[in-house]
């Protein structure tokens, strides 16, 4: 399954959960579940959201962006951040003041077939988020796992709060607020460094250095800088050739250490810089 089916597939069982659960939550009067409903409601629109950056982020570069649009996807990760945070606070706005009211939660057997349905379902596509994240390093597809990641907990609290009803149901949605809002920080804070220009792993700059040193006719490297843009990184690089290196010699050594750099994983582009030194032997 491709990443646009998947995604596809997200919004569809997104949809359908809402649908359910937001009946269960009507039938059992339970807020947990009622809460479980809302975040399946963000599902709806995160997952939509995801799909239509997928689709940008693999666009052709054009006129007006040279390199793509590869910030998409990070920015569909932290527009999903804030609203994760957004629905958290009300719920746990809404969960906190329950607390102080008596409540019942009527046990129903459909409602609760619907609960595990959910929990399973969201196994299933999580898993699927998790391995095509791995082989294609998507942030919307690795953003899409830990909500799905998310959504089971969720759904997992907002069953036992509904089976044991009482005050505890608007703790488990209490706790399924917190819950959001935690996961929404760690992916907002994730996807901002995407979108900021962090800078990349210390195994990714190693690779670099590594790479660079082993192509004949590099001396040495120096000013090493590097940066994501979007999820893919940039390279700048000077490397050290003998000044008695013909130009086109040097160059040529340039251009093979750049095609080299560019094969590493998460490389999009590497500029290099000849500075020519004295090579004694």
């Amino acid at each position: 399954m491709n990443r646009n089916h998947l995604t596809r597939a997200g919004v569809a069982l997104a949809i359908v959960l809402f649908g359910l659960k937001l009946w269960a939550s009507l039938t059992t009067k339970s807020m947990a579940v009622l809460s479980d409903a809302l975040n399946s409601l963000l599902d709806i629109f995160s997952y939509s959201v995801i799909y239509v950056s997928v689709k940008i982020q693999h666009s052709q570069a054009d006129k007006d962006h040279h390199y793509g649009h590869r910030r998409a996807e990070p920015i569909a990760g932290f527009v999903i951040a804030i609203l994760a945070g957004i629905l958290g606070a009300s719920i746990i706005k809404d969960s906190f003041l329950g607390i102080f009211e008596e409540h019942s939660v009527f046990h129903n057997k459909i409602a609760t077939a619907i609960v595990i349905f959910a929990i399973f379902s969201k196994l299933v596509i999580a898993s699927l988020y998790k391995i095509l994240a791995k082989r294609t390093n998507s942030p919307a597809l690795e953003a899409s796992y830990v909500d799905s990641r998310n959504d089971i907990f969720a759904s997992s609290v907002a069953l036992i709060g509904m089976l044991v009803g009482g005050y505890w149901d608007h703790i488990a949605g209490l706790l399924i607020g917190i819950w959001i809002i935690y996961s929404g920080i760690s992916l907002g804070y994730k996807n901002l460094k995407y979108l900021m220009g962090h800078v990349p792993s210390i195994e990714i700059i190693n690779s670099i250095k590594d790479e660079s040193l082993k192509m004949p006719g590099v001396i040495g490297i120096n000013d090493l800088r590097a940066h994501y843009v979007g999820d893919v990184v940039h390279v700048e690089l000077h490397i050290e050739v003998d000044e008695n290196l013909s130009v086109k010699d040097a160059h040529d050594i340039g251009i093979a250490v750049r095609d080299k750099i560019e094969t590493l994983p998460m490389i999009q582009k590497a500029f290099i810089h000849i500075d020519p030194i004295s090579h004694i032997v």
